[in-house]
């Protein structure tokens, strides 16, 4: 699964424009009603809202750039989120560090090496690679992860290991994690709670998707 487009919505447009753009250093074009930042593959969009949302999203970054993008952080006074004390959190498939943007959106660099992507030992906001992957809290996870993947052309790397609480639905190049409304998202003690946002995906089979979340509900968009 491949992400190309992620829009969500911000009470704090102006703030979190500032971060993105004058803070990180992100490439950026404004719209009518918000702004969009871009990495070398894809394009996340803020779009301003009344609502107070607040979601998780990761960044996949090259691998061996952590430690540069903790600095890269950290000298720009922006606090990782640690989990027992440690900065960096280890995955099977990876490694990732968290913080917070002007939103509380739980923000997170992630490398995986098992993509086949240049190793590199420097970091940059310009080297982040692509939105790799999106949290969609739920009140049902797996019954929702269930109608993505028979309805919405999502493979998933294991459906088998899916929970009541939490699914993994995609790959490592893009997945969409779906949560049970009000699991903590790692590594803070902060309640998921579920969101709206708009996704345009393109799965393994180079089928293309756009939908939109809503309310605990998916609606296909028209192109």
């Amino acid at each position: 699964m491949e992400i190309k487009t992620l829009k969500i919505f911000s009470k704090e447009i102006e703030s979190q424009k500032t971060f993105y753009t004058d803070v990180l250093g992100f490439n950026f074009e404004n719209s009518s009603n918000g702004f969009s930042i871009s990495t070398k593959e894809n394009t996340l969009q803020f779009e301003k809202s009344e609502t107070d949302f607040y979601y998780h999203f990761a960044f996949l970054i090259p691998t061996g750039s952590i430690p540069q993008a903790i600095d890269f952080l950290e000298q720009k006074n922006i606090k990782l989120l640690p989990h027992q004390g440690n900065k960096i959190i280890q995955f099977d498939s990876g490694r990732a560090i968290y913080f917070y943007d002007k939103d509380y959106n739980i923000v997170e660099f992630i490398e995986r090496p098992l993509l086949n992507y240049p190793h590199i030992r420097t970091f940059s906001i310009k080297e982040i690679i692509k939105l790799n992957e999106i949290g969609l809290p739920h009140t049902d996870p797996k019954g929702f992860s269930n109608l993505l993947i028979s309805q919405y052309g999502i493979t998933p790397l294991n459906k088998y290991s899916f929970s009541d609480t939490f699914c993994w639905v995609g790959d490592h190049n893009g997945v969409i994690i779906i949560t049970k409304e009000g699991r903590n998202w790692l590594p803070t003690k902060k309640p998921s709670m579920v969101n709206d946002f708009i996704v345009h995906y393109k799965n393994e089979k180079n089928e293309e998707y756009k939908v939109s979340f809503q309310n605990n509900k998916v609606i296909s968009l028209n192109w």
